[in-house]
């Protein structure tokens, strides 16, 4: 079981990556097409937090399990804190909550930043602290954007 787990887990946090989100953005936009001002804003809306965790992870230094000497299931670089894949899981997940024209099938995307989260802590990428705080950056930028876009 703990073969297929990890599987399950490296394809999960696929979708916590880049290519993850550019993927999850065209398949929202296949289903129901939003206008084009709106897809703008999400660009801008994933692209800041990601960008802004990263500088976070420089000042906060904090190292990954790999780092420390532990047992890995998955090759990851830099710091730990926060989860970058977690904050943009919570940036997808909060930006579809906001768009009423999709929001009837959004709470799939809730779920989406706890599985990306459980992915990279199970393979030994992050500690729990490091998803948590990836959802609260996440959830503080969430905010932010809310009120300035």
């Amino acid at each position: 079981m703990t073969g297929k787990r990890t599987y399950v887990a490296h394809a999960i946090s696929m979708l916590g990556s880049w290519w993850g989100i550019v993927c999850s953005i065209i398949l929202v936009f296949l289903i129901h097409p939003v206008p084009l001002q709106k897809g703008l804003s999400l660009l801008i809306w994933g692209f800041i937090p990601t960008v802004a965790s990263e500088c976070l992870k420089f000042a906060i230094r904090r190292p990954r399990p790999a780092m420390r000497g532990e047992s890995v299931k998955v090759k990851a670089y830099g710091y730990s804190f926060p989860s970058s894949h977690t904050v943009a899981a919570t940036m997808l997940a909060s930006w579809i909550l906001l768009v009423p024209e999709i929001r009837w099938w959004s709470w799939l995307f809730l779920l989406w930043p706890i599985t990306v989260g459980w992915s990279r802590v199970w393979l030994r990428a992050h500690d729990w602290v490091d998803i948590v705080g990836g959802v609260t950056f996440g959830a503080i930028f969430s905010v932010l954007f809310r009120f300035l876009l």
